[in-house]
């Protein structure tokens, strides 16, 4: 039997009740509520509760999100979601298996091609913790972290103003942060659509020199390699203290929000630390994730069934792991 690799990454998920509901509500508490409403409008009234993301954004192809489902499994303490994407431009053709010709897809009706992405939230401790499934064409943690803030907030709940998935790494950048004296090497890769909110989070000048560049050409990524003495070539040179401020920036903004992550497509550094030390840092590799094999119901599709079960056993050492901690 063919079996999928599932990349899934781990988040904290919490909410800033408003001032005045702060005592009687939690991101437990608000959690709960969001779900209730995007069940009771399943039940109620028959269909989902869709949000474009890039409802207010000018020159933006929608981002049209719902929450197909979210069932609580009381037992594990955990609920079982799926969040699609409707792909409303650019989709995909039918291809004939044997003849090998093409279809469009250009007499939908009222139907739409959709992604989906799966995530679990784990209610057992005092925040919930989202296991979310990592899929490229999907929905990302950052359409979920919009879809919830949405749904708590003035538009609608009006008991949350904010809501944030922070993820879980391996505390590296708090180090590189915290020990960096010198930048030998630095790699950069992005997508010019991402810079401006990038220098929003940042506010460095290289990054609007960045963006600046991208907008004389218009590529479809940008990627950016500075190179100021190998490892292992040591020399007396004075520090480079204006490219270890700009990396500092970049980590400092990082730490905050470690949403910034999904704003690059590569970030590696080669940087010099007290006592002359030389060390490499990969940011996208300081992701702690789960990889879980899954087998295929049809073509193309997970059997989530299974994918919920194989992810459970190894979402559940996890927490317990850090419980521990």
């Amino acid at each position: 039997m063919v079996e999928a690799q599932v990349k899934f990454n781990l988040f904290d998920f919490q909410f800033t009740p408003y001032n005045r509901s702060s005592k009687n509500n939690n991101s437990l508490s608000i959690l709960k509520e969001c779900i209730q409403r995007i069940n009771d409008e399943k039940t109620q009234k028959q269909k989902a509760i869709v949000i474009d993301r890039h409802d207010n954004r000018q020159g933006s192809e929608s981002r049209k999100l719902f929450v197909s489902s979210a069932a609580y499994l009381l037992n594990d303490k955990i609920y079982k979601c799926r969040i699609a994407l409707i792909r409303e431009h650019k989709i995909p053709t039918l291809v004939n298996r044997t003849t090998y010709t093409l279809t469009p897809f250009d007499e939908l009706g009222n139907k739409a091609i959709a992604e989906t992405t799966n995530f679990y939230i784990d209610v057992s401790g005092k925040v919930p913790v989202v296991c979310c499934e990592f899929n490229s064409n999907g929905p990302r943690i950052l359409d979920i972290e919009y879809y919830f803030r949405y749904i708590a907030s003035f538009n609608m709940l009006k008991i949350s103003k904010a809501c944030k998935a922070s993820l879980h790494m391996d505390g590296s950048v708090s180090t590189v942060l915290d020990s960096i004296t010198d930048v030998l090497k630095f790699r950069i890769k992005t997508k010019p659509n991402r810079l401006s909110y990038l220098f929003q989070e940042v506010k460095d000048p290289f990054i609007a020199n960045m963006n600046a560049l991208a907008n004389t050409v218009s590529p479809n990524s940008i990627k950016v390699e500075a190179f100021f003495r190998e490892i292992g070539n040591s020399n007396n040179k004075s520090k480079n203290l204006s490219a270890v401020n700009f990396i500092k920036r970049v980590l400092a903004a990082i730490k905050n929000d470690s949403n910034i992550i999904e704003d690059f497509d590569d970030f590696y550094l080669e940087y010099e630390s007290e006592g002359n030390r030389e060390d490499t840092f990969h940011l996208l590799r300081g992701k702690k994730e789960l990889i879980i094999n899954c087998p295929y119901k049809s073509a193309g599709n997970y059997d989530t069934k299974e994918l919920y079960n194989n992810t459970k056993l190894e979402f559940s050492k996890y927490l317990a792991e850090l419980a521990s901690n």
